[in-house]
């Protein structure tokens, strides 16, 4: 009876993580060329309380650069991380929905074009500000611990039924 709890538990525990990890997303990527003397934009439609985390990668020219910066719907900055030298990683909360602007601007070089990698995951925050995903996670670290407690209880009582259920030893 234990080997088929732990078996029950074990394939339970299985598929409530095999359910979480379908709603982990994988980061998302985007290529920006950027030709000499000129600037491009990406545009990201984000609703209130989203929280965007991105990492750039440049490549491209003697410095590896670009000159970034992000506006918001009304067309403020919200975020400028100025000239970027091969790489960095930001974040921010959108503080209202709509069109968010990623500005790679290259019009300080007069030759060299350069390439933009931007890897980007945006999270849907739900309770408290805290990303589904992640809530996800803690459900079933509580719901596990929760059946590692009931197993335990289980198998400390079957131990206890089996010592009382015995005949007291005869004496000869």
């Amino acid at each position: 009876m234990k080997r088929k709890l732990f078996q029950a538990l074990g394939i339970t525990a299985f598929l409530f993580l095999v359910f979480v990890t379908t709603f982990v997303k994988a980061s998302q990527v985007e290529v920006v060329q950027v030709d000499p003397l000129t600037q491009k934009m990406l545009t990201f439609n984000l609703n209130d309380g989203q929280k965007f985390t991105g990492s750039l990668a440049v490549s491209g020219g003697s410095g590896n650069d670009i000159d970034f910066w992000i506006t918001d719907p009304q067309g403020t900055t919200i975020l400028n991380l100025g000239r970027v030298s091969q790489g960095k990683t930001f974040e921010f909360t959108a503080q209202g929905s709509g069109a968010y602007t990623f500005h790679f601007s290259n019009t300080f070089s007069l030759f060299s074009s350069k390439t933009v990698n931007l890897s980007y995951d945006i999270g849907n925050p739900i309770l408290g500000g805290i990303d589904f995903g992640l809530l996800l996670i803690i459900i079933a670290v509580i719901i596990l611990a929760i059946a590692l407690v009931v197993l335990a209880i289980v198998l400390s009582h079957r131990k206890s039924t089996s010592k009382t259920d015995q005949p007291p030893p005869q004496k000869a």
